[in-house]
């Protein structure tokens, strides 16, 4: 009886890890920093719960896990129109794509169940927000559908990362709060624009580090569209001055807590990810040495094994940069 229990705790324990994989859950940083900051503004309001909260978190979480996969199998069908084989089908890209579809783990039908399923779940989650907050949250669940299903497509138009960022930063963090509270919050409003660019600091960074991949691939990316490195470090420059200064003028306009002004912790973070985004270029010899104060930056002796850390170090900054910054303004927010 307990090997028996043990296998079947074993057997759940893979699947999980699996389902985890295949939907990309390591990404949900962005959707649960966007969570923050509506919950930093929200919980202020008379019609706000927990119990809603919690259910719009696993909308949001659900509603990119499936939108992360939904990605994966329309590149992947893309893909089989040049090859008949699955097992012959490679993305040019450093860290594993689709790995279990193409292995497969999974099948195209139980992808395509997963996927009905993981955004069934925010589609009945919003239906029961319509019906305690109004019809207009079915507009935003109307536009994020759009979006949603029109950014696999978006890389042959450079808009994949400003979709992403729309969706992440003002469409989620607006649709969000009118959904548990029932309003709308002008300075809120104002400050999605700031997730939005911290949003866009992660992506940028990876394109970057992609330029190469994307290239063979035909995505036309923000940094494509830049015409070269130089010129993409400078828009990432621009993405971490635009998410500060409008929290900066937030605070001197008195639309937000003077405390908010705690995202300039970040600056360390956001200062190492330059430099390391210029060494990157220039393709110079340096030692990467995750500190304390720049984050979490996980299984990070496992990647230095696999000799990866090059990417996953300046992954890991892009990602903290954006991840502490909602943080701080959300604790700025609430103190």
């Amino acid at each position: 009886m307990g090997n028996i229990s043990l296998n079947s705790i074993d057997k759940i324990k893979n699947k999980i890890k699996n389902i985890m994989e295949l939907t990309r859950f390591y990404s949900l940083g962005a959707i649960l920093a966007s969570c923050l900051i509506i919950y930093s503004y929200a919980h202020y309001s008379e019609n706000f719960s927990f119990f809603n909260f919690a259910l719009l978190v696993i909308a949001l979480c659900c509603l990119q896990m499936g939108a992360n996969l939904f990605d994966d199998y329309i590149d992947i069908k893309e893909k089989l129109k040049t090859t008949q084989n699955l097992s012959d089908i490679k993305f040019n890209s450093l860290v594993p794509k689709a790995r279990l579809i193409i292995e497969g783990v999974y099948s195209f039908c139980s992808v395509k169940k997963i996927i009905i399923i993981l955004f069934l779940i925010p589609t009945l989650i919003g239906l029961y927000f319509t019906a305690i907050s109004g019809a207009k949250i079915i507009l935003f669940m109307i536009v994020g559908a759009i979006l949603t299903l029109f950014y696999p497509k978006s890389a042959k138009c450079y808009l994949s990362e400003i979709i992403v960022g729309l969706i992440f930063g003002p469409l989620v963090i607006m649709g969000g709060y009118c959904a548990i509270t029932g309003g709308f919050n002008i300075n809120l409003f104002i400050l999605s624009w700031a997730i939005f660019f911290s949003c866009l600091v992660l992506l940028h960074a990876h394109s970057l580090m992609d330029w190469e991949f994307d290239q063979k691939e035909g995505k036309n990316t923000l940094c494509i569209l830049s015409k070269s490195k130089q010129n993409a470090i400078k828009i990432l420059k621009f993405f971490i001055i635009a998410s500060y200064s409008i929290v900066f003028l937030g605070v001197i306009f008195s639309r937000f807590n003077p405390k908010t002004l705690y995202c300039f912790l970040t600056l360390p973070i956001a200062v190492e990810l330059l430099k390391s985004m210029e060494e990157y270029i220039e393709i110079k010899d340096v030692k990467f040495v995750p500190r304390w104060y720049f984050g979490v930056f996980e299984n990070w002796q496992k990647i230095k094994e696999n000799k990866i850390d090059f990417f996953m170090y300046r992954f890991y900054l892009a990602r903290n940069f954006g991840l502490f910054f909602a943080m701080f303004v959300s604790i700025g927010t609430m103190i």
